[in-house]
C-alpha cells in the first residue's frame, strides 16, 4: 500500500543536490523512516556519471527524475532488508567463519590481507558486516526461489543467434618487431645512421640469424624485446598506418623489409592471423551463460521486491 502526500524538499535547483539543516522525512516504509539526507546521497551519486562529461548544472526536470528514481530504490532496498531482518539462517556464523576464512586464503600472508583491509578503507569488524549482509541476501533470495536459473543450451543457442552481430571481431595480427628508435627532430644524418642499422640487422635475419635474438639484442622497444620483439594480437589503428599497411598485408611467417614511422625504423614478422569474422560460440558461451543469468534473477528480484511493496505500507512525503 502505498500513500504519497505532497511535501517538497526543495530539489529543484542547478546543480546537485544539498542537504538542508533539517533532516526531513521523505518517506516511510512500515514506519521506518526515510531521511532527506540519504536521498540527497543517493541523488548526487546518480548524477556523478555526468560529471565526466563535464556537466555540472542540472535542469529541474532531470533531477526530479533522478530524485523519483533515487527514492524507488531506496524503497526497494528498505522492504527487502525489511524481509531479510525477518529470515532465519540458522547457520549464519559458521557460514561467515567459512567466508572469512576463504577471504583470507586469497592472500599469502595475514600482513597481505591487513592491506587489502587498507586499501578498501575497511577494518575486519566492517568486511564481516558486509559479509554477513551478503550471506543473508543471498540465502534469503534463495528460499524465495529468486537465485535458481540455469539457462538451457538452446537458450544461450537462440541468444548467441539474435544478438551475433554483437560477437564480430576484427582482423587481428601478432607481430615480432625490431625498432630501431630515432627521436624527434633528429636531423637526416641520424635517420641515415637509424636507417643503416635497420637495414644491417635485416641482413642478418635474411641471412638466416633469429628474429627473436636480433630483436632482445638491439631492439630499441623496451616494451617488446625482452619477449624477443613479440607484441599481443593488434588491430588496425593500434600502431602507425605505415606498421599497419605492412602487419596486416604480409604473410604469415614473412618478414618485412625496413619500415619508416614516427617512432624510428621497424622490421616486422608475422607471427599470426586472425581474419574478420564472429567470436564462436564456444568462445562466448560464458558470457552468455552468465548475462542470462544475471538478467533472469534480476527479473525475478524485481519481482518479489514488487511483492514486498504491496504488502508494505508506503508513505511517500514528496511534490
Amino acid at each position: 500500500m502505498v500513500s504519497i502526500f505532497s511535501f517538497s524538499t526543495g530539489f529543484c535547483q542547478s546543480k546537485p543536490v544539498k542537504g538542508e539543516n533539517k533532516d526531513k522525512v521523505v518517506a516511510k516504509v512500515n514506519g521506518k523512516l526515510i531521511k532527506e539526507s540519504a536521498l540527497t546521497s543517493e541523488v548526487n551519486n546518480n548524477l556523478k556519471k555526468y560529471s565526466k562529461f563535464g556537466v555540472t548544472t542540472f535542469s529541474p526536470e532531470l533531477l526530479n527524475t533522478s530524485k523519483k528514481k533515487a527514492l524507488n530504490k531506496i524503497i526497494n532496498d528498505e522492504v527487502l532488508a525489511q524481509a531479510i531482518q525477518k529470515y532465519d539462517m540458522p547457520d549464519i556464523e559458521q557460514k561467515l567463519k567459512e567466508e572469512l576464512a576463504s577471504q583470507k586464503k586469497q592472500y599469502k600472508t595475514p600482513e597481505e590481507f591487513k592491506q587489502f583491509l587498507k586499501a578498501k578503507h575497511l577494518s575486519e569488524e566492517e568486511l564481516l558486516t558486509s559479509l554477513r549482509s551478503r550471506l543473508l541476501m543471498n540465502a534469503y533470495l534463495s528460499s524465495v526461489g529468486v537465485l535458481h536459473f540455469e539457462p538451457t543450451e538452446e537458450e544461450i543457442l537462440s541468444y548467441y543467434e539474435q544478438g551475433k552481430e554483437n560477437f564480430k571481431k576484427k582482423e587481428k595480427v601478432k607481430v615480432r618487431h625490431i625498432l630501431v628508435q630515432v627521436e624527434e627532430g633528429s636531423d637526416q644524418s641520424k635517420h641515415e645512421a637509424a636507417r643503416q642499422k635497420a637495414e644491417n640487422i635485416l641482413k642478418k635475419i635474411q641471412a638466416g640469424q633469429d628474429f627473436a635474438t636480433l630483436a632482445e639484442e638491439q631492439s630499441d622497444c623496451l616494451r617488446s624485446k625482452k619477449q624477443g620483439g613479440k607484441l599481443d594480437f593488434i588491430e588496425r589503428g593500434f600502431m602507425p598506418p605505415e606498421f599497419d599497411e605492412i602487419a596486416f598485408s604480409i604473410e604469415k611467417g614473412r618478414t618485412s623489409e625496413v619500415i619508416k614511422t614516427k617512432f624510428g625504423y621497424h622490421i616486422l614478422q608475422v607471427i599470426e592471423k586472425d581474419p574478420a569474422g564472429y567470436l564462436s560460440l564456444d568462445q562466448v558461451r560464458n558470457y552468455i551463460k552468465k548475462y542470462l543469468e544475471e538478467r533472469h534473477v534480476s527479473r525475478l528480484r524485481l519481482e518479489h521486491v514488487e511483492k514486498l511493496r504491496q504488502q508494505a505500507k508506503i508513505e511517500i512525503f514528496l511534490n
